[in-house]
């Protein structure tokens, strides 16, 4: 616990030593767009119910997953990629996606990124720099990394299980020495419910042969761009099927959080 500690400290005091101060936006930039909300997802609904070309007309940067939940989708200067549970990555502009979250990325700043021995404490410098805790703030950083374990998931077939039951199933790899770009949201707390509160992460490496969502990184240098954004549109699916139908009120925070956390890397 105290190296953890330690840790996190070093990683504020370097953002803090090399870092620009901090412009605040006049205004939140364009929207945060949304499609569905996380709820649904958790509960099994994965039938793709947005095109995903439809979402780059939106924006041009962002994450969320594809169609019967297979594998992540990665949005990075206007193109589409579908991080699939075999690790393999191809284009996905021209599947729909159930869930996911696009801005146009219009940069409000920049500043280094602080070297990091865990997520935990990149996330940590960041919100130490990043003061705005109830607005959207789009994250791009291009990084050279020492380490990252990174998971998708395979595709899914009806009857569908809960999210939290299929992540059981997950497939995770960690890699060593890789260059490519880490794409955050980071949402504020009283989201929940509705998206996924506070920092979600997906990589794509920068020969775009790599990628996933981020459980665990180690950052050895980078570039963090940043958008903040304080319009937030939901696009809520046509009832297909069913969609009014279904209870989303539960408080799915805890699975949530389970959904989100690391797990043993596989050896493939």
């Amino acid at each position: 616990m105290r190296r953890r500690t330690a840790a996190a400290i070093l990683a504020l005091a370097s953002l803090a030593r090399c870092s620009p101060p901090v412009a605040v936006p006049e205004r939140g930039g364009a929207a945060i767009v949304q499609t569905s909300i996380i709820n649904a997802l958790m509960l099994g609904r994965y039938d793709g119910v947005t095109p995903v070309a439809d979402l780059l007309g939106l924006g041009d940067f962002g994450l969320g997953t594809v169609d019967r939940l297979d594998g992540e989708l990665i949005i990075l200067d206007g193109r589409a990629y579908q991080a699939r549970g075999d690790g393999s990555v191809v284009d996905a502009s021209r599947t729909t996606t159930p869930f996911a979250v696009v801005t146009p990325f219009e940069e409000d700043g920049s500043l280094p990124c602080p070297p990091s021995r865990r997520l935990a404490d990149l996330e940590a410098a960041l919100d130490a720099t990043l003061p705005w805790k109830n607005s959207f703030v789009a994250i791009r950083i291009e990084a050279d990394l020492e380490a990252i374990t990174i998971r998708s998931v395979p595709r899914q077939e009806p009857p569908y299980r809960p999210l939290e039951e299929v992540s059981r199933g997950q497939s995770v790899w960690a890699r060593e020495e890789v260059k490519g770009t880490l794409l955050g949201i980071r949402s504020p707390a009283w989201v929940g419910g509705l998206s996924v509160p506070g920092h979600h992460w997906h990589f794509i490496s920068a020969g775009r042969d790599l990628g996933g969502h981020v459980l665990d990184v180690r950052v050895r240098a980078g570039t963090v761009r940043y958008a903040v954004r304080r319009e937030w549109r939901i696009l809520l699916p046509d009832d297909s099927p069913g969609f009014d139908a279904v209870d989303l009120t539960p408080d799915l925070s805890r699975e949530l959080k389970r959904v989100e956390s690391a797990r043993e890397p596989s050896t493939q």
